[in-house]
């Protein structure tokens, strides 16, 4: 009777490895880092705003869009960006990627498209 007893526990300590096993693997592959990416177009030009932001709303204009993210507001129309209110002029082959670190900072850069 005694050796059933400890097989029943050998089981259930074997078990309980493995369960626990299967746990930590399926911890371990969800280290999502919590980066969003949203892409918009304007005419020929993509607009990309990407990173940790938890707030992001877009509204189009007659000639562009207007992005809020984060408290940050971003118009991007067929020639020009505004970024918080101080406007760029953009050139024809630029797209626009927008950067929200996780501080909430905003970093704007314009690539030529290929």
């Amino acid at each position: 009777m005694v050796w059933i007893m400890r097989g029943l526990v050998a089981i259930a300590l074997a078990l309980g490895l493995v369960i626990v096993i299967v746990v930590l693997i399926g911890n371990i592959g969800s280290g999502d880092d919590g980066t969003q990416v949203t892409a918009l177009t304007v005419g020929e030009r993509t607009v990309t705003v990407t990173g940790h932001y938890a707030t992001l709303s877009q509204e189009s204009l007659a000639d562009g869009v207007k992005v809020i993210v984060e408290g940050h507001e971003i118009m991007v129309t067929a020639d020009q960006l505004s970024v918080d209110g101080r406007a760029q002029v953009l050139e024809p082959e630029d797209n626009v990627t927008v950067t929200i670190t996780k501080d909430s900072e905003l970093r704007v850069t314009l690539e030529p498209s290929n």
